[in-house]
């Protein structure tokens, strides 16, 4: 992919447009490029609340301090450890909801290579470019891949479209860690997408600010109605129901059904539910 040169106004112009888009936190991830090689660093504590993974080299934009050009500095000398030679382009951006986080990605260069402050706890990998498909290593954060795809050539997937009642859910769930985490799965899945599903959503506006718009599920008539056929459903989207609807409001679900045959993605999704609904929200 063509990388956009680097200049200040390019930089400049990066941060007014995440501002305009009303993002809460800029980050900035540096593809480190070492011949047909990618700098992956590990992370984590492998607790529940910083679960180990592996991401680009990255940090955060400090409001009012810092500079583009300081994050991608800060990303390279002291998150991996290398002494940065040059800023060689601009990849383009990836976005998180939910909180909004938007990570730009830069292409650079480092001095030597071989040279690193990582140690055994936060150690690292060059992940070889030159694969097709590449192969990132279990626990590669959204981000990193795409960005690392769009450095190698590979086009970034089309934006996933959020159905129009993702939002009232959340602000129906706010609060509740299990209610939340039910949602986010079901707005991960396809039900939300389905006609015949949003019967079992109500609506609402919320009294506080007579603004908001609430929605809540009825999960018990909705697994009510998909037990009698009137959901007709194929295994993965009868898991993720399932199991959506024992985390909001304690259904039993066979674990040994519910937890086999789904995609890597769909586990993700329902580790991450686990993990929401133990008090644990996404960052």
């Amino acid at each position: 992919m063509a990388r956009t040169p680097i200049t200040g106004p390019l930089l400049t112009g990066l941060l007014a447009t995440a501002r305009a888009d009303g993002v809460a936190f800029v980050r900035a991830a540096a593809v480190v490029e070492d011949g047909n090689s990618i700098l992956l660093l590990h992370r984590g504590d492998g607790d529940d609340f910083l679960p180990y993974s592996w991401e680009l080299p990255s940090c955060q934009l400090i409001p009012d301090r810092d500079q583009l050009g300081d994050v991608i500095h800060r990303a390279v000398t002291r998150t991996a450890g290398h002494h940065l030679n040059k800023i060689t382009g601009y990849l383009g951006y990836h976005d998180q909801h939910h909180p909004a986080i938007r990570t730009f990605g830069f292409t650079v260069t480092i001095t030597d290579a071989a040279t690193t402050c990582r140690d055994a706890r936060w150690g690292y990998q060059w992940l070889r470019a030159w694969r097709r498909p590449l192969r990132f290593p279990d626990g590669t954060d959204d981000a990193s891949q795409i960005l690392t795809g769009l450095a190698v050539g590979i086009p970034a997937p089309a934006p996933r479209i959020e159905p129009e009642l993702a939002d009232p859910l959340r602000a129906g769930a706010r609060g509740l860690y299990a209610a939340e985490a039910a949602c986010e799965l079901l707005i991960a899945s396809h039900w939300l997408h389905r006609g015949d599903f949003t019967p079992f959503i109500t609506t609402a506006t919320s009294c506080t600010d007579g603004a908001t718009e609430l929605a809540h599920i009825d999960w018990h008539a909705a697994t009510a109605a998909h037990t009698a056929g009137r959901l007709p459903s194929g295994g993965a989207e009868t898991r993720i129901l399932r199991l959506a609807a024992s985390i909001a409001a304690g259904i039993p679900v066979n674990l040994n059904q519910a937890l086999s045959s789904l995609d890597g993605t769909s586990i993700n999704h329902v580790v991450r539910a686990v993990r929401h609904a133990n008090g644990d929200r996404p960052q």
